[in-house]
C-alpha cells in the first residue's frame, strides 16, 4: 500500500536543511523581522517560541501549494517543531538594532520598522507570492501571540511519516513523546528533521537580488554561516 502524502521526518542533511549562502540566510531574516514587525503592529507579543511555532506553520501552508520560503527547516524538540539557529538570528538582528529583546520578549526597533517597510516597499506590485506569504505569516503570529493552545494544536498534532522508524506515521506530540530529555545529541543523524515537502516539483521564492543588497547593508555584516560542511554541528545546538 502507498504511503500517504503527508510531510516526512528525516536525519539531518546540511545540503537540505539549512542555508547554502549569505542570501539564503539573509533571506530567512527577512521573514523573521517581518513577522516580528506584524506582530508588534497587532500590539501582540512576541516570544522566540511564538516565532518559531508561526514560522514553522507558514512553512507548512506554502509546502502545500508546493512553495517554499525559508531556508532553515525544523526539527523535533521537547519543545515541539524548533531550531535553535533561529534563536542565533534573532541575536544577530539585535546587534544590528533592529529588534530589542526583553526577557521572554522580542520587540521591533524605530530602525527594524524602517527597515521592514523599505523592504516591503521593494517588493510591491513585484513578488505576489512573497506578499501572500508575509500575509499568512503575519495571521499565524497573530493567532499565536498568547495563545498555547491553538499553537500546539496546530504544530503538534499534524501527522508525519517518520523515515528514521520503517515509515512509522506518526505526530510530532508523538515524536516529542520519544525524545529522552536528558539525552545529549552527539552527531548529526540523531536530529529528526521536518520536510514538509512530500513529492512533485517546490518552487523555491528568493527575495530579489536588490532586496538582499538593501538588507545586508542595514544588517551591516551578517556572521559567517556557522556550521561546517562536514556536519560537525556542535556549535549549532548549544
Amino acid at each position: 500500500m502507498p504511503l500517504p502524502k503527508l510531510p516526512i521526518v528525516e536525519q539531518f542533511n546540511w545540503k537540505k536543511h539549512l542555508p547554502q549562502t549569505s542570501a539564503d540566510k539573509t533571506n530567512d531574516l527577512f521573514y523573521i523581522l517581518s513577522a516580528i514587525y506584524s506582530a508588534n503592529e497587532e500590539d501582540k507579543e512576541v516570544s522566540k517560541i511564538t516565532l518559531t511555532k508561526a514560522l514553522f506553520r507558514t512553512a507548512q501552508i506554502e509546502a502545500e501549494k508546493k512553495v517554499s520560503f525559508l531556508n532553515t527547516f525544523f526539527y523535533v524538540n521537547t519543545l515541539g517543531p524548533f531550531n535553535n539557529i533561529i534563536y542565533k538570528y534573532l541575536e544577530e538582528l539585535e546587534k544590528a538594532n533592529l529588534i530589542r529583546t526583553e526577557r521572554r520578549n522580542i520587540y521591533i526597533t524605530s530602525k527594524g520598522s524602517r527597515v521592514v517597510n523599505d523592504l516591503i516597499d521593494t517588493l510591491k506590485d513585484t513578488n505576489r507570492q512573497t506578499e501572500r506569504i508575509l500575509a499568512t505569516l503575519a495571521v499565524k503570529m497573530k493567532e499565536y501571540s498568547g495563545n498555547v493552545t491553538k499553537t500546539i494544536d496546530e504544530t503538534h498534532n499534524q501527522k508525519v511519516i517518520d523515515t528514521t522508524d520503517n515509515d512509522k506515521i506518526k505526530t510530532i506530540t508523538t515524536l516529542i513523546k520519544e525524545i529522552k530529555p536528558e539525552q545529549s545529541f552527539k552527531s548529526a543523524s540523531e536530529f529528526k528533521y521536518i520536510n514538509p515537502f512530500t513529492e512533485g516539483s517546490i518552487e523555491k521564492i528568493n527575495l530579489p537580488a536588490g532586496t538582499i543588497n538593501y538588507f545586508e547593508n542595514e544588517l551591516a555584516s551578517i556572521d559567517e554561516l556557522d556550521y561546517d560542511k562536514s556536519e560537525d554541528i556542535s556549535a549549532l545546538f548549544t
